[in-house]
């Protein structure tokens, strides 16, 4: 069993987590935890966001779109491509 002490942060309060559970439930600073209560009290969980399970092509992610796009007024554009200047560091063109 771990044990943490609340702690004043300001107008808030807020609990450190070890860092063998951050490691265990891959956790690292910046993560969100969902806070809810529960049968036993309080419970933490790691808020995790969705990722794809398989890839996505280009015909599958704008599927039903119907609209054009158009770029901006401002960006620099010759004929329907954009000007994005010239190469920079080790970018190949």
């Amino acid at each position: 069993m771990v044990s943490a002490t609340l702690t004043k942060w300001g107008n808030s309060q807020g609990v450190i987590i070890p860092k063998n559970l951050c490691d265990k439930y891959g956790l690292s600073v910046g993560d969100k935890l969902i806070i809810e209560e529960g049968a036993a009290g309080i419970e933490l969980k790691p808020q995790r966001r969705k990722i794809a399970t398989h890839p996505v092509d280009l015909d599958e992610l704008f599927e039903g779109w119907t609209g054009t796009y158009e770029p901006p007024e401002d960006w620099p554009c010759i004929g329907d491509e954009i000007d994005w200047g010239e190469p920079a560091g080790k970018e190949i063109w």
